[in-house]
């Protein structure tokens, strides 16, 4: 094997990746490029008396890429670039780091001498032979553009340590800038507070809890007509709350719909909502304890919202390794339940407690766990009336991975209303909001899977619990025919609260008697207007 360094370096490779647990997908990728790139620096080095430096280089590279990624995953269980990592070394100072290194010197040691000994493994085997086969440089143009075209996947680019760490850095550098900005954004916000004068008005003790989904389309929940039964849960309790049957999202990303659902801004008026108080800045001002859980770990989200709660649980710590999606999450989000528990027994007198979920953000066959997969085996009306619609396998496929995470979704999202409803009783003073930052395309109406700007990417589910019950019949009827968009949902929220400002607008308010529909335009432009789609019933009014 000494003839064939290439081959040699990439078995050591592989097993060292395999050995520290990154995950199949990653360590595949890992050997691709170390394969690729060790034969064209072994070609390039050849008859060079410096040529040696450059495998050196190389190799030391995967060394130390395999060392932090193994690390990370040992001690967090996060990779280098999730949020939780991002903004841990933002906000390190030295004296921080002198700290880590005196908790963790012993592992860090034990981890210095194995990857040593990997170095020295791969100087030996990689080492070049001067004066071998100088020539053989047949097929080292065709390597060296299939090496660089492999780049344009990010896999690949993450796979290859000199590529991934300098974008690193720079995203630090980023992110680090970013929250400075939003920070300043925020001290100014700040105040804003005296102008808007928020006061509770509410009895003694009061909790809203308030969850919101990722990527929930509407049009695929049992509990709004569709032909499968995703929500068997909820539709148990459906009578209890109110169902919003015309409801769409401010936006169809998460952090567009989000800054506007949660501040002043809005479709119509469209403020600096990050030079504006937001819910939560609000609800502190009036003096509420607030709880942020997330089982997401976007950088802006928990930059802008998150860290403006009194409490923060970021649940996520990114990609979870021997998944066989290493690079995808795969958080469940039923680890948000002993936090929402915990939020709910805090003996805080008022509390606005925000769940963020995974939902069913991309990709869906990692949001379900593998016990409760129904959907994707056999053949049902969903799956004919797809086919028959045009739908292609592949879309067909993800259509069914999509409904098992709703099927999930309504057994957690069951689970925080439960927890919720036993909380704060029959007789206590409360309300339980569900809604998602936007929908999702799973073949409603075209050959296309995930975030879309049409009627398909933003149909949510909303749904609301207060104890005391709900109102008669054709009350509760009329409140969940009410056509909102959650561009407004603040007012809502403040107005659940019991949180009066000068700047309130009942008629954005979705349970007051005051409320006016605003008018609502889709997130390219267009005018909203409901209609019918593939695979989605009409609510039907008997659930």
């Amino acid at each position: 094997m000494r003839r064939y360094p290439a081959i040699t370096g990439t078995l050591l490779v592989t097993c060292a990746y395999g050995l520290m647990n990154l995950g199949w997908r990653d360590t595949a990728e890992a050997a691709v490029v170390y394969f690729l790139g060790t034969h064209l620096l072994s070609a390039l080095s050849r008859g060079s008396q410096r040529g040696h430096w450059l495998p050196l280089a190389w190799n030391l590279a995967f060394v130390v890429d395999l060392g932090v990624k193994a690390f990370l995953i040992t001690v967090y269980k996060s990779r280098p670039d999730a949020a939780l990592v991002i903004e841990a070394i933002s906000n390190t100072n030295s004296d921080e780091s002198a700290e880590f290194l005196m908790n963790y010197w012993l592992l860090l040691g034990t981890y210095t001498l194995q990857l040593s000994v990997l170095a020295v493994l791969l100087f030996i085997a990689t080492r070049p032979e001067p004066g071998r086969g100088a020539s053989r440089r047949r097929g080292l143009v065709t390597v060296g553009v299939v090496f660089a075209l492999l780049h344009l996947h990010p896999g690949v680019r993450r796979a290859n340590p000199l590529v991934f760490w300098p974008v690193q850095a720079a995203t630090v550098e980023e992110f680090r800038a970013n929250v400075d900005t939003l920070r300043s954004k925020r001290e100014i916000a700040k105040s804003q507070l005296p102008q808007w004068a928020p006061a509770y008005d509410g009895p003694e003790r009061h909790t809203v809890g308030l969850v919101i989904g990722e990527s929930t389309n509407r049009w695929n929940w049992q509990l709004y007509g569709y032909s499968r039964p995703t929500t068997p849960e909820l539709m148990r309790h459906a009578d209890e709350m109110l169902v919003f049957r015309d409801v769409i999202s401010a936006a169809s990303s998460t952090v567009s719909s989000l800054r506007q659902m949660l501040t002043p801004r809005s479709l119509r008026d469209a403020p600096n909502e990050e030079s504006l108080p937001s819910v939560l800045m609000l609800a502190r001002a009036a003096g509420y304890k607030v709880f942020w859980i997330s089982n997401q770990h976007d950088r802006y989200i928990t930059a802008r919202f998150a860290e403006e709660a009194d409490v923060q649980k970021m649940l996520n710590k990114g990609a979870a390794p021997g998944t066989g999606g290493s690079l995808v999450e795969r958080s469940l989000d039923e680890v948000i339940l002993p936090e929402w528990k915990a939020a709910l027994d805090d003996p805080a007198p008022r509390k606005l407690i925000v769940a963020h979920l995974m939902g069913a953000h991309a990709h869906y066959d990692l949001r379900c766990p593998d016990h409760l997969r129904h959907f994707e085996s056999g053949e049902d009306d969903v799956d004919r009336q797809l086919e028959a619609a045009g739908r292609p396998l592949w879309v067909r496929t993800k259509r069914d991975q999509y409904d098992d995470a709703m099927l999930y979704q309504d057994r957690v999202i069951t689970r925080l209303l439960e927890q919720f409803k036993d909380a704060i009783g029959s007789e206590g003073s409360g309300a339980w909001l569900y809604t998602s930052d936007h929908a999702e395309e799973v073949g409603h109406t075209r050959n296309f899977t995930g975030h879309s700007p049409d009627e398909a990417g933003q149909v949510v589910p909303m749904l609301l619990w207060r104890p005391g019950g709900v109102p008669d019949p054709s009350i509760k009827a009329e409140l969940e025919a009410r056509p909102f968009q959650t561009d407004v949902l603040d007012w809502t929220l403040l107005d659940l609260m019991h949180v009066r400002t000068r700047h309130d607008s009942p008629h954005d308010v979705l349970v007051a008697r005051d409320f006016m529909p605003r008018p609502r335009a889709l997130n390219d432009g267009t005018p909203y207007r409901p209609t019918r789609m593939v695979a989605a019933a009409a609510p039907s009014p008997d659930r």
